[in-house]
């Protein structure tokens, strides 16, 4: 337990801050960049009155697993409240962590509710069978949607280093070896979504059939499959697969479909062509 106590000062002073809210790692060491883990947020619909809560997975994680990680989840304010963060992955650590050391009791996962900004930082000083080592869900944040934004719209939660958007900020991801070294990990992100949904099936966007928040090859897979009945789409879905809204599914909502594509793809060209981010999306309305 000495050396973990020893190797939990050294994520302190150069990689994790192992201390109250306030105190970011802005950029790591590029030559102890060596491994790889993804952090992805679902895109998801609010139900009727607002009410949505999305989950943060761990998509990938390296073999040596992860003893601390440390970033924020940012989003705007006006458009969206964040309520409430759950953990659901649970190692073991917290309980093991209170007992071998009580002064650090309810630390090993902590989270902070700002304007516009959730905090989130889960470290451990235990042995490696108590890190971060399977990929599965992380985390649930809970929340409501502002009543005033329009049917089809989208609300985006964005991950970044827990110091902010700030350019030079990365992620503070990795874990120390029994030399005490430390390891810093690349961190791949996959933002997410909240849809405010058009009516009480959950729809969002017209040709998104996989409810990813997007039009793609694969939703027009999936409506061939669906108009062939061979796959049962859900009731937001299949209220997003109408592109037509007449009830039913048929060949022309594929027309429609891939013409919103071809449509997304104008919008995204231009977009990049006047160095901006992303072109709209026609929505539900």
């Amino acid at each position: 337990m000495k050396a973990q106590k020893a190797a939990v000062a050294v994520l302190a002073a150069g990689f994790l801050a192992y201390c109250a809210p306030g105190s970011y790692l802005v950029q790591a060491n590029a030559a102890e960049t060596e491994l790889v883990t993804a952090l992805v947020l679902d895109r998801t619909a609010a139900d009727t009155d607002g009410l949505f809560t999305a989950t943060l997975s761990l998509d990938e994680i390296p073999e040596s697993g992860l003893c601390a990680l440390e970033f924020a989840i940012v989003y705007d304010a006006a458009a969206l409240e964040i309520t409430d963060v759950d953990l659901l992955y649970d190692t073991g650590a917290q309980e093991a962590e209170t007992l071998a050391n009580p002064e650090l009791a309810n630390t090993v996962f902590q989270h902070e509710i700002r304007e516009g900004m959730v905090w989130i930082r889960w470290a451990t000083a235990l042995d490696a069978e108590y890190w971060l080592r399977t990929e599965q869900a992380f985390f649930t944040v809970t929340g409501q949607l502002n009543g005033e934004m329009p049917a089809g719209s989208a609300a985006e939660l964005k991950l970044v280093s827990a110091a902010g958007d700030a350019a030079d900020a990365v992620i503070a991801a990795g874990y120390i070896d029994a030399d005490g070294t430390s390891h810093y990990c690349q961190t791949v992100v996959q933002n997410g979504y909240v849809w405010k949904p058009i009516d009480e099936t959950g729809a969002t966007m017209y040709g998104d059939i996989d409810l990813d928040g997007r039009r793609t090859i694969a939703d027009a897979v999936m409506m061939h499959r669906a108009i062939a009945e061979e796959l049962a789409l859900s009731a937001a879905a299949y209220a997003n697969a109408d592109c037509e809204t007449d009830g039913m599914l048929t060949m022309s909502d594929i027309s429609l479909m891939l013409r919103l594509m071809e449509h997304d793809a104008e919008d995204t060209a231009r977009a990049a062509k006047k160095d901006s981010p992303t072109g709209n999306q026609q929505t539900h309305g």
